[in-house]
This record gives C-alpha cells, sequence and structure tokens, in this order.
C-alpha cells in the first residue's frame, strides 16, 4: 500500500474507533468489572451481578468511566496516528499497554472499594475523581512513553504525518 493509502487508512480506522465505541465498550466495561471483581471477591467477599460487584450493602456501579474506556480509546490512537507502527506491532503495542491499563484500573478499583467499604467516602470521593481525571491521562502518557521505547517507535503521533504532507505539497 503506499504511502498516502496506508496513512488514509489510519486515520479512518482512528475515526472508526471513536464511531464505532457504543459497540465495544460493553464488552470492554464487563471484562474490566469482571477482572475488578476477582480480587474484591477473594479478600472482601464480593459478588456480581451484571456491571454491579456488591461489597455486603454497598454497591460499585461499574460504568464506562469506571472502566478505562477513554484510556483504550486514546492508547489505540496513539498507535494509529503514529507514522511508521506497522499492524503487528501495532497489536502488541496495544496489547501490552492494555494489559498494563487493566492492570492499573483493578488496583485502583480495589482501593476504591476498600475506601467505601471502610465508610470513608470523603477520601473515596476524592481519590475516585483524582484518579479519573487527573492520574488517568497521565498514565496513559506514561504507558505510551515506556511503549515507544521498549517497541522502538520513532514517530510522533499527527505531527509526523502533519510534517511529511507539508514536505510533499511544499515540494
Amino acid at each position: 500500500m503506499d504511502e498516502y493509502g496506508s496513512l488514509t487508512l489510519r486515520y479512518l480506522s482512528a475515526i472508526a474507533i471513536l464511531i464505532f465505541k457504543p459497540i465495544y465498550s460493553p464488552l470492554i466495561v464487563w471484562l474490566s468489572a469482571y477482572f475488578s471483581y476477582l480480587p474484591l471477591n477473594l479478600f472482601m467477599g464480593a459478588e456480581i451481578s451484571g456491571n454491579i460487584i456488591w461489597l455486603g450493602e454497598k454497591s460499585i456501579d461499574y460504568v464506562e468511566a469506571c472502566s478505562a474506556i477513554g484510556a483504550y480509546i486514546l492508547l489505540g490512537l496513539l498507535i494509529l496516528l503514529t507514522n511508521g507502527i506497522k499492524f503487528r506491532k501495532g497489536l502488541k503495542i496495544f496489547f501490552v499497554g492494555a494489559l498494563f491499563i487493566l492492570a492499573a484500573n483493578v488496583i485502583r478499583i480495589s482501593i476504591l472499594a476498600h475506601l467505601l467499604v471502610t465508610e470513608d467516602i470523603n477520601l473515596f470521593l476524592t481519590l475516585h475523581l483524582f484518579t479519573w481525571k487527573i492520574l488517568s491521562g497521565v498514565f496513559v502518557a506514561l504507558i505510551w512513553v515506556i511503549l515507544v521505547r521498549k517497541f522502538n517507535v520513532n514517530g510522533v503521533p499527527i505531527a509526523d504525518d502533519f510534517a511529511h504532507l507539508k514536505r510533499k505539497l511544499l515540494n
């Protein structure tokens, strides 16, 4: 495939990730809820019903935000919008990055569940908002930097494509 075809395919795939989010999101929510439930069941006797994790009388309604859907999407977009990442390497990067995101999320939910059960609701709310709004983006950026180094990726998302197109148009 020529360079313009590859560029077009990568950007159309990035758009597809955003458009088809309602289709794959429920699966990610369910998987993430289940993997979060496992340690909670082991250490706290939790139960799960659909996407609700019960901790005695308290419950966690596991929604999209709990699953870090945005983190998976951001990782996928970073891969697709970086020139020079072949399909197979992109899948490897996504798989490793997704495992990091899932592991961090399971740890986060476990800590939040403990705070919820011990009735430290103020700390629960503060930590929940802090990890959801601030740490999640920083975490994905850190994962991206680590994966770029591990998989020897030299491209910069979007910027390299823009610079390449600019060079082609001006020459």
